[in-house]
């Protein structure tokens, strides 16, 4: 009896004494932003329906370095989670490449149709490469933003165009399509924009607005180039230490958050595209003649798109999604 009465003494101390899991979270989202709160809430909630079992530690404002960085400090246990977008994905999973696809998607309901189909393989490509996929969301439409006017494609290629350091596959894709594409780290890309070695760059208003890159590059070009994607990843190392119960809190926590976040985000890129009109923004649409020109140049390099960033099936499995939604 007594030694009945010991061990469950023993068990009651070794519970109170449990070491907390701690997820530290990297992102580039600046503190204060919308999704910077709602990954407070989100934490926040981890640690109260766990009982304090999982702490959410936030880095914001990409102080532990851009997304390649995020991901190197992940794979060494320096970082356990990051709320990343599509470019740090695209280094663990080719298949987020999908959401790239050159004026592949017309509206909002294409990219819902396409994130339901792709959920599971990005999922699954994500935990062949060591993460947990908690949460998908689209950030916004792609646009191409630049200093000079552009309508064409040809203007592109007269551009110098910004991509990221490291990024020789987009390089020399770009060499393919007569692009200039000029690599420059996240963290250079204001300083490349007043020097003038990059003067255009595809990214989503959203972005554009609050890291002042619109204001050197005051031409926005009114056409859906692709969907920005993002998503919150945990080293599946810790993930699998987190217990199943607990586990299943945490993803119907994150994607409660996931879904806070789509139904906002989109009004938000209208405001920001508001905001840098009312700052001097030039929004420039395309005439249909002119559209059509654009989509006879997506349909030229649409066949060199999937041969560098995805499979034919996966191209067709979108395609086939969004033609039948």
């Amino acid at each position: 009896m007594k030694f009945i009465k010991y061990f469950i003494f023993a068990l009651l101390i070794s519970s109170l004494n449990a070491k907390p899991i701690i997820i530290k979270l990297a992102t580039l989202a600046p503190e204060g932003t919308p999704y910077y709160n709602l990954l407070l809430e989100m934490g926040q909630r981890w640690e109260k329906e766990t009982n304090g079992k999982i702490q959410l530690r936030i880095y914001p404002n990409g102080v532990v370095g851009g997304e390649k960085e995020t991901i190197r400090r992940m794979r060494i246990g320096q970082i356990q989670g990051s709320a990343m977008s599509s470019i740090g994905l695209a280094e663990l999973t080719k298949k987020i490449n999908a959401f790239t696809l050159p004026l592949a998607f017309s509206d909002y309901q294409d990219v819902e149709s396409a994130k339901k189909v792709m959920f599971d393989e990005i999922h699954d490509g994500l935990i062949d490469s060591g993460f947990k996929l908690l949460f998908l969301v689209d950030i916004g439409w792609v646009y191409w933003f630049s200093k000079d006017n552009i309508t064409f494609p040809q203007d592109l290629k007269d551009s110098k165009i910004y991509t990221t350091a490291g990024d020789y596959v987009t390089v020399e894709l770009f060499k393919k399509f007569g692009f200039n594409a000029v690599p420059v780290s996240e963290n250079d890309i204001l300083t490349g924009l007043q020097t003038g070695m990059i003067n255009s760059m595809q990214t989503v208003p959203i972005l554009a607005l609050s890291s002042g890159w619109s204001a050197l590059m005051p031409n926005m070009l009114d056409l859906k180039w692709g969907a920005f994607i993002g998503a919150v990843i945990i080293d599946n190392r810790v993930w699998q230490k987190i217990s199943e119960s607990d586990r299943l809190i945490l993803e119907k926590i994150a994607l409660d958050i996931g879904e806070k976040y789509q139904s906002t985000s989109r009004s938000l890129e209208r405001k920001a595209i508001d905001a840098m009109k009312e700052n001097g923004m030039n929004i420039i649409t395309l005439s249909p003649e002119e559209l059509l020109i654009w989509n006879e140049f997506k349909d030229e390099i649409t066949p060199d798109v999937i041969e560098t960033f995805l499979s034919e099936e996966i191209y067709q499995k979108v395609i086939y999604s969004i033609s039948n939604d």
